[in-house]
C-alpha cells in the first residue's frame, strides 16, 4: 500500500518545516513526520492536491494550486499548544505526504486522489486534504465511502454555495451534485453557511428535493452558532463524516484569498469553532479545505485561516481519541 501511494506523490518541500531548533519550543514543522521509514504507526496523514482546473472550468479565480503549500508555511511555524484542553496535538502522530502528482487530466487527478484516499482511510489513518479546487471532494467522498459501504455515512459542506451544479464536465460547482448521485450516496448531506444570492433556486430546489439539509448563513445569524452545531451533532450520531470547507466560506475582510469572494459570510471565529467542535463530537475520517487562492490574499491572512482551521480540528482529535 506505501509504495502504491507515495508513486502518486511529490515529496513535501522541506524548507516549510520551520523549526527554531529550541527542544522547549517546538512548532509543527518539528512534530510532523515526512521520511517514508517512518510511516508506520501514523495516525493522521496530509495530502496536497496543487491544482484549480476545476475552479478554470467553473470561471473562478484560478491561483487555488498554490494553497496547499501556503496553507503548509504558515501551519509548521505554529505550535502545537491550546491553554484550554489537556491533551494536545502532539498526542497525535501526523505524517505529512506532500502533494498529489497533478499532470493529466482533472478526471484522472481524482482517479488518483481517490485510491490515496480509500487506502490511507482503510488503513484507519484520519486523512486530511488541502487543495485546490473544491472538486477534490467528490473524489475524497468516493475514496471515503468504499470503505464504509454498509455504515451510515455523512457529508458536511461548510461554503457559501451548494456546488450541486449539473454540468456534464466535472468542476470545483458539481462536487456535491456527483456525491449525492454517486452509487454508494450519503446518508446525509449538510450544507452550512449558504449565502443569498450566491446560488440558483434551481440547485437549492435540487438538494432539498434530494434530501440535502441546509443551514444559510442566516440561520447562523438569526439562531446562533450552538443551535446549528448542535443540531448537526445529533443528526450526525452514529454516522462517519466527510468535512469539507470551502473558504469563501469565510467574509472577505476575513479571507480575502479565495477563488470567490463575498463580502458577508462566517467569521473567522465561526469556522474555527466549528472546526473545533467537529473535532471532539464527530467521528470524522476525513477533512478537505478548499478554494484558498494565495493570488488575492493579504499578508498570508487566508493561508493562516486554513492552518488555524487544521490546529483546531486536531485539537478536537486529540481530545476525543476513542473516535481515530
Amino acid at each position: 500500500m506505501l509504495d502504491e501511494i507515495f508513486d502518486l506523490l511529490m515529496p513535501p518541500d522541506e524548507t516549510l518545516f520551520f523549526s527554531r531548533g529550541d527542544k522547549s519550543d517546538p512548532r509543527m514543522g518539528d512534530l510532523v513526520f515526512r521520511d517514508v521509514g517512518n510511516f508506520d504507526g501514523t495516525e493522521v496523514a496530509i495530502i496536497g492536491v496543487p491544482q484549480d482546473e476545476g475552479v478554470r472550468r467553473n470561471q473562478g479565480r484560478i491561483g487555488a494550486r498554490k494553497a496547499p503549500d501556503e496553507v503548509r508555511k504558515y501551519f509548521y511555524r505554529l505550535t502545537p499548544f491550546n491553554f484550554k484542553f489537556e491533551k494536545q496535538i502532539t498526542d497525535l502522530k501526523i505524517f505529512d505526504l506532500g502533494n498529489l502528482k497533478t499532470d493529466g487530466e482533472l478526471e484522472e487527478i481524482h482517479e488518483r486522489l481517490t485510491f490515496v484516499v480509500g487506502e490511507l482511510i482503510k488503513s484507519e489513518i484520519l486523512t486530511i486534504v488541502i487543495g485546490g479546487g473544491h472538486d477534490i471532494a467528490f473524489p475524497d467522498y468516493l475514496g471515503f465511502a468504499k470503505n464504509f459501504e454498509k455504515v451510515k455515512k455523512a457529508v458536511i459542506n461548510i461554503d457559501t454555495h451548494l456546488d450541486v451544479r449539473g454540468s456534464q464536465l466535472r468542476n470545483s460547482g458539481t462536487p456535491f451534485r456527483q456525491i449525492l448521485e454517486s452509487e454508494c450516496k450519503p446518508d446525509r448531506l449538510i450544507e452550512i453557511g449558504i449565502q443569498n444570492y450566491a446560488n440558483s433556486i434551481y440547485h437549492f430546489e435540487y438538494a432539498l428535493k434530494n434530501g440535502v439539509e441546509i443551514f444559510t448563513l442566516d440561520d447562523f445569524k438569526e439562531r446562533g452558532i450552538d443551535f446549528v452545531l448542535n443540531t448537526v451533532k445529533d443528526r450526525l450520531e452514529g454516522h462517519f463524516v466527510h468535512l469539507s470547507f470551502d473558504v469563501d466560506s469565510v467574509k472577505n475582510a476575513d479571507a480575502p484569498g479565495v477563488s470567490a469572494t463575498y463580502p458577508d459570510g462566517l467569521s473567522s471565529e465561526d469556522v474555527l469553532k466549528i472546526a473545533l467542535f467537529c473535532g471532539l463530537n464527530l467521528n470524522v475520517k476525513i477533512l478537505d479545505i478548499a478554494e484558498i487562492n494565495p493570488e488575492f490574499d493579504i499578508d498570508g491572512k487566508t493561508s493562516r485561516l486554513g492552518a488555524f482551521f487544521i490546529l483546531n480540528f486536531l485539537t478536537g482529535i486529540s481530545n476525543s481519541r476513542g473516535m481515530i
